[in-house]
């Protein structure tokens, strides 16, 4: 599906809806506005300028995935697969409890549909695409449960490269072990267009290609949880004294 909704809390709030509620196999494409999205466990005052964030209006949310910090915004898409362990596979969107799997499968659609557009990239263990240059143009994320799975990601289009490092280069201060650093690396932008990739992807996963197609239930549990996603305490407090999963 193509589906985008209003703001990053709603965004990241409906991710976590149609993981929750994951029956079919899904690819989700999507935009966000100019924001920075931190991972699961991270201390966002480390990974990047809360300051210059708050001076540019960007807002700084926390996902349900682990990981590293990416920048979403102009320029970049989002895709989204997921899949649940009691459904049947559709094409090649499939649940595995394998987190290697996963990320090595459903790159190698994104891969697939990035060679469609003309695109040479490479998937590079354990999670992330690069081109011919050894540049990072997209880094995934993904959670796995015994009902479903998530693996979501980033992938830089015609993005203002510039910005994207600002937002997203980590402090040098030294954290302790259980909060995970982003690592900094060079980036760069596909330049693939953004319909020809998308109707790319979802012929490369072997789906169905819709807009808007959330159910009432979804959008129903997006829009409670988007209650979580706008709170100060989730996006900039400490990861490990939160009561979320």
């Amino acid at each position: 599906m193509e589906m985008t909704m209003g703001d990053p809390y709603a965004n990241l709030a409906a991710e976590e809806a149609l993981f929750r509620l994951a029956r079919a196999p899904t690819l989700r494409i999507w935009d966000n506005q100019l924001s920075v999205v931190i991972g699961r466990a991270q201390l966002a005052r480390f990974e990047t300028d809360l300051d210059y964030c708050a001076e540019k209006g960007i807002p700084v949310v926390r996902r349900f995935t682990a990981g590293g910090t990416v920048y979403n915004g102009p320029g970049n898409l989002n895709w989204s697969f997921f899949a649940s362990s009691e459904a049947e596979s559709e094409g090649r969107i499939r649940y595995s409890s394998d987190a290697r799997r996963i990320f090595e499968a459903f790159a190698t659609i994104v891969v697939e549909a990035l060679a469609s557009c003309s695109v040479a990239t490479r998937f590079v263990a354990p999670n992330r695409i690069e081109d011919g240059l050894g540049r990072k143009v997209s880094g995934m994320a993904a959670y796995i449960s015994k009902q479903a799975v998530i693996c979501h990601g980033t992938l830089l289009l015609h993005a203002d490269l510039k910005e994207a490092e600002r937002v997203t280069t980590p402090t040098g201060a030294q954290v302790e072990r259980k909060y995970p650093r982003s690592n900094f690396m060079a980036i760069a932008n596909t330049g693939a267009d953004r319909g020809e990739l998308a109707s790319s992807l979802c012929a490369a996963a072997g789906i169905e290609c819709v807009s808007d197609a959330m159910t009432a239930e979804e959008r129903g549990l997006a829009l409670k949880l988007r209650t979580k996603y706008v709170r100060r305490e989730w996006n900039l407090g400490d990861p490990f004294s939160l009561d979320e999963p």
